[in-house]
């Protein structure tokens, strides 16, 4: 048995993560209304938010015999663009690159219950892994905060 750092996982190491993670549940657990919390105050900063549009040119096509479904849209507000593209990932699950106008702006992917933020890198781009399949908005925070948070419409994805 070897105990280089370099192979793969197997059965002990998932055992023993299991254990970690039960053990972290028991003595410090999340708060019980922490997905009540969570999405109070995401709601509270979407009654304050501008809703952006989606451009022409990001315009989902209808499936049909002819067409393909476009995995690449455009978000225009007044202040801020967000384009996304998406792909699937080995698992079945979406792979979302984006690009927004600026760095530093914290955008997150909303599905359902579940925010998965990322920050943008100085040249406005934007990753995320794993996301579950279906309708999906986002929200952007602009990097002042005295400027309004930006929502997309849902699509579904």
């Amino acid at each position: 048995m070897s105990n280089s750092p370099d192979l793969p996982m197997d059965a002990l190491d998932a055992e023993l993560l299991e254990g970690i993670a039960a053990l972290y549940d028991a003595v410090d657990p999340p708060p019980s209304s922490l997905d009540g919390d969570v999405l109070f105050a995401l709601s509270l900063e979407a009654l304050d938010a501008e809703i952006a549009t989606l451009t022409e040119e990001g315009m989902p096509a209808l499936r049909s015999a002819e067409t393909e479904a476009t995995n690449t849209v455009t978000f225009t507000s007044s202040a801020l663009q967000l384009m996304v593209r998406t792909s699937e990932e080995d698992d079945g699950s979406l792979r979302i690159d984006g690009w927004v106008t600026g760095g530093g702006i914290a955008v997150a992917v909303l599905a359902g219950t579940t925010a998965l933020w990322s920050t943008s890198d100085a040249h406005g781009r934007l990753l995320w892994r794993a996301v579950a399949r279906g309708p999906l908005r986002f929200l952007l925070r602009p990097a002042d905060p005295g400027d309004r948070p930006i929502m997309t419409p849902v699509i579904e994805f």
